[in-house]
C-alpha cells in the first residue's frame, strides 16, 4: 500500500514539475493601451462657438434631418437583404457557430457504436493451432461511450472566451459596416437633395435671364440701349445652361449611387428626393469625451479581438499542462451475432485518463510564441484604432465648426440681399425704380441663396461625418456573458 502511494506521489510530482515548464506570458494586453490626451484640442476647436446640445447617443442619427424619404431609404439599405451586409452577417453566423463548438468541449460527450465484422483466422496462425482457424465468424459489437473533459487548467474555458470575443468582434464589424453604409447613404442623399434644389434655382434664374433679355431688347429697339448688355446676358444664359447640365449630372449620379447603396433598382427611387425638413443643423453632445469613442463599433471590434487574443495565449500556455478526462464504456461484444445479446457478452470500463505532453519537438513552444505574437498584433491594432478614431473625430469636428460658421455667415448675407430685393421692389411700386433693377436684385438673391445652400449642405455633410466618426451610439454591453 505504501509503495502504491509513493508511486502515485512521484507521478503527481512529475506532472507538476513538467507543468512548471510552461512559459510566462509577456505580450502586452488591452489594459496596457493608453488613451491619447485630446481634451485641449477639443476645447480649442469648441472655443470659437459652442456646440448645440442634444440627446446622445443614438444609432439612427440620420433621423435628425427629419427626411421621411431618407428614413425609408435607410430601412432598405440597412436590411439584411442588402448584399453589402451579407459578408459581415455570414461572419457573425460563423463566429457564433465556433462559440457553440468551443462550449461543447466543456460538456459531456456521449457516443454510440455498432459493428458487424465477418472474419476468418488463418489455419497456420497461433489461433489456428488452437483449432480456431479456417472458420468464419460473424462477430458483432455494440457499445455506448461517455467522456467528460476535466478542465483543471482552464484551456477549454479560455478557448470558449476567445471564441465569444471573436463573436463580439464579428458583431461589431457588422455594426461598423452598417455605420459606414449609413454614412454613404446620407452623403449621397444630401448630394441628391442639394443638386435638385440647385436645379430649381437655376431654372428660376433661366426664366429671369430671359425676362431681362426681353427688356433689354425692347430698350435697344427704342434706342435706349446697345447690343453690349444683350451680348453679356447671352453669355450668362449660356453659362447658366452649362450649370444646369452640371447639376443634372450630379443629381443623376447621386441618385444612381443611392440605388446601388440600397441594392434597389434605380426605377424604385422617386424622381425627386424628399428634401430634409430641418432648416438648421442637427444637435450634437455638449462635451466630446474619449468615452464617446467606445460607441464606435470598429474600436469595440479591435478591443474584442485583443481580449480574445489574450484568451488564446492563455489556452496555448495551458496546453503545457496535462489533459485530464473521465470516460466510461458499456459494451456488448461477441464472436457470433447469435450470442451478441447474451449477458456473457457484456463488458465495461470506466476511470480517469491523463495525457501529458513530454516531448513535442517544440510544437507547444512555437504555438505559444505564435499566440503571443498574435496577441501583441491585436493589441497594436486596438491602439491604432483608438488613435485613428481620435484623429477622425478631431478632423470632423474642425470641419463641422468651420462649415457651420460659413453657413451662418452666408445665411446673414442672404438676409441682407433679400432685404435689398424687397426695397427695390417697393421702389418700383412707387415709380422710383424700373423692372430691370428688380430683376437684377432677384437674380442676385438667387445667386446668394445658391451660395448659402451650398454652405448649408456642406455643413450637413460635415455633421454626418462627425456623427459617423463618433460611432453613432453603438452599444454592445449585455449581449454576451
Amino acid at each position: 500500500m505504501h509503495r502504491k502511494r509513493w508511486i502515485a506521489g512521484c507521478a503527481a510530482l512529475g506532472v507538476v514539475a513538467l507543468g512548471g515548464c510552461a512559459p510566462t506570458i509577456r505580450a502586452p494586453g488591452p489594459a496596457d493601451v493608453k488613451a491619447p490626451a485630446w481634451v485641449k484640442s477639443v476645447q480649442r476647436l469648441d472655443g470659437a462657438q459652442a456646440l448645440p446640445t442634444g440627446a446622445w447617443p443614438q444609432q439612427d442619427w440620420w433621423t435628425g434631418l427629419a427626411s421621411a424619404g431618407l428614413d425609408q431609404l435607410m430601412i432598405r439599405a440597412l436590411s439584411p437583404a442588402n448584399p453589402r451586409l451579407a459578408e459581415a452577417i455570414d461572419m457573425v453566423r460563423w463566429a457564433a457557430s465556433v462559440s457553440t463548438w468551443r462550449a461543447a468541449a466543456l460538456g459531456p460527450q456521449l457516443s454510440g457504436q455498432a459493428a458487424v465484422t465477418p472474419l476468418q483466422f488463418s489455419g497456420n496462425s497461433p489461433l489456428g493451432a488452437l483449432g480456431l482457424g479456417n472458420k468464419r465468424y460473424d462477430s458483432g459489437d455494440v457499445g455506448l461511450g461517455f467522456t467528460q473533459a476535466l478542465d483543471f487548467w482552464g484551456k477549454y474555458a479560455d478557448r470558449l472566451k476567445a471564441a465569444l470575443g471573436e463573436q463580439r468582434a464579428a458583431e461589431a464589424r457588422l455594426a461598423d459596416t452598417r455605420r459606414l453604409l449609413a454614412a454613404a447613404v446620407v452623403n449621397a442623399y444630401l448630394r441628391w437633395a442639394e443638386a435638385e434644389r440647385q436645379l430649381a434655382s437655376l431654372r428660376r434664374l433661366q426664366h429671369l435671364y430671359q425676362q431681362q433679355q426681353a427688356l433689354l431688347r425692347i430698350q435697344r429697339h427704342l434706342g435706349l440701349g446697345t447690343d453690349l448688355p444683350i451680348a453679356e446676358l447671352s453669355l450668362q444664359l449660356r453659362q447658366n445652361t452649362a450649370h444646369l447640365a452640371h447639376w443634372q449630372q450630379r443629381a443623376a449620379a447621386a441618385r444612381f449611387a443611392l440605388a446601388a447603396l440600397a441594392a434597389i433598382a434605380p426605377d424604385a427611387l422617386p424622381l425627386r428626393p424628399v428634401v430634409p425638413a430641418s432648416a438648421g443643423i442637427p444637435t450634437l453632445p455638449q462635451h466630446l469625451s474619449l468615452n464617446l469613442l467606445a460607441h464606435r463599433p470598429d474600436v469595440q471590434a479591435a478591443r474584442a479581438l485583443a481580449l480574445a487574443s489574450v484568451q488564446q495565449t492563455k489556452a496555448a500556455r495551458a496546453a503545457f499542462y496535462p489533459d485530464i478526462s473521465f470516460s466510461a464504456l458499456l459494451d456488448m461484444n461477441s464472436a457470433h451475432l447469435a450470442t451478441l445479446l447474451n449477458p456473457a457478452s457484456f463488458a465495461y470500463n470506466f476511470g480517469p485518463a491523463l495525457h501529458l505532453p513530454i516531448f513535442t519537438s517544440g510544437a507547444l513552444t512555437s504555438r505559444f510564441h505564435g499566440a503571443e505574437a498574435q496577441q501583441a498584433k491585436a493589441v497594436a491594432v486596438y491602439q491604432e484604432s483608438i488613435l485613428q478614431s481620435v484623429q477622425q473625430v478631431l478632423t470632423a469636428l474642425s470641419g463641422y465648426q468651420l462649415s457651420r460658421q460659413a453657413w451662418q455667415a452666408e445665411a446673414a448675407g442672404t438676409g441682407a440681399t433679400r432685404q435689398q430685393e424687397k426695397l427695390t421692389t417697393a421702389a418700383q411700386a412707387f415709380g422710383l425704380s424700373d423692372r430691370t433693377a428688380v430683376l437684377q436684385r432677384q437674380i442676385t438673391l438667387i445667386h446668394q441663396q445658391m451660395t448659402q445652400r451650398r454652405a448649408h449642405y456642406a455643413a450637413l455633410q460635415a455633421w454626418a461625418q462627425l456623427e459617423t466618426a463618433l460611432g453613432g451610439g453603438y452599444d454592445q454591453s449585455g449581449q454576451h456573458p
